[in-house]
């Protein structure tokens, strides 16, 4: 890990993100690259402010900015730069990760809200658009390391080499013991049997070879409280997930699980885009 993006609008949960994406850039030796997506306020916009007014609101937000980078950079003692603009976060966070090469995008989460249940927000908006690895960090989470990470699998994801290769890279570099979750509803033995040989979850797989890892396959729960519950049996520190790309019609009927776990999730999520190739 080289390069991590923090995306932040200087709120109370970004800050957080920041503290968290910090840490672990200092434990990886990567750099930081903190990114303000900058919005006029609204009060601002709806007012006939001059040209100069406006330019002070943005030099404003760019030393804010600055002075975040500057004091982050001397507390954990790794290389920050900061990236203040007027732009649309998710074009921008795409162009940014190119340009920077990055291992990774940060982003903090205020929790679940009802708001945030029926129609998301600029965090799982990122989360279901990007190609790029997200890492999403609740408000109360603190970085003490990964050496427990619980990868929620589906049905596809043995079979998607890209992420299981970035899965691999991160349990390594964090000497991570790895758990491969499979959440069914309630099934008789020999089906979940036929499940776990159609899913590639049998412990002869080698789809996780060289990879120190374990399985658990849980059943009976939906697939939400299956994950809960594997986060805390496995006391994990971090909890990996690949989102499911639906169709306009599908996103209105159904929430992304990995969206959902974002807002609820009470250890930092990893979102890892599916990849064949």
């Amino acid at each position: 890990m080289k390069t991590i993006i923090v995306a932040t609008d200087l709120s109370k949960d970004a800050n957080n993100a920041l503290e968290y994406a910090a840490a672990l850039a200092r434990c990886t030796n990567a750099k930081l690259v903190l990114y303000n997506s900058f919005v006029i306020p609204p009060h601002a916009a709806n007012t006939l402010l001059p040209a100069s007014e406006i330019e002070k609101i943005i030099a404003s937000n760019k030393a804010s900015l600055e002075y975040i980078a500057l004091k982050t950079k001397c507390t954990y003692d790794v290389p920050v730069e900061c990236i203040s603009k007027l732009s649309e976060i998710q074009s921008e966070l795409d162009r940014l990760v190119v340009e920077y090469d990055a291992d990774l995008v940060v982003m903090g989460m205020r929790g679940e809200t009802l708001d945030q249940r029926l129609f998301g927000n600029t965090t799982t908006s990122i989360i279901h658009h990007a190609k790029y690895p997200v890492l999403v960090v609740p408000i109360d989470a603190k970085f003490k390391g990964m050496s427990k990470i619980l990868f929620a699998c589906d049905d596809n994801c043995h079979s998607a080499s890209k992420t299981l290769v970035k899965l691999k890279e991160i349990a390594a570099e964090m000497s991570a013991e790895v758990q491969v979750l499979h959440v069914q509803k309630l099934l008789k033995k020999a089906d979940l049997v036929l499940v776990e040989e159609l899913a590639g979850l049998h412990p002869h797989d080698e789809s996780f070879s060289g990879l120190n890892h374990t399985y658990r396959d849980i059943d009976g729960c939906s697939i939400i409280e299956g994950i809960e519950k594997g986060i805390k049996e496995f006391n994990a520190d971090l909890l990996v997930m690949v989102p499911q790309k639906h169709g306009l019609w599908d996103s209105l009927l159904h929430r992304s699980k990995t969206c959902a776990m974002a807002s609820r999730s009470k250890v930092p999520l990893l979102s890892i885009p599916f990849g064949k190739n």
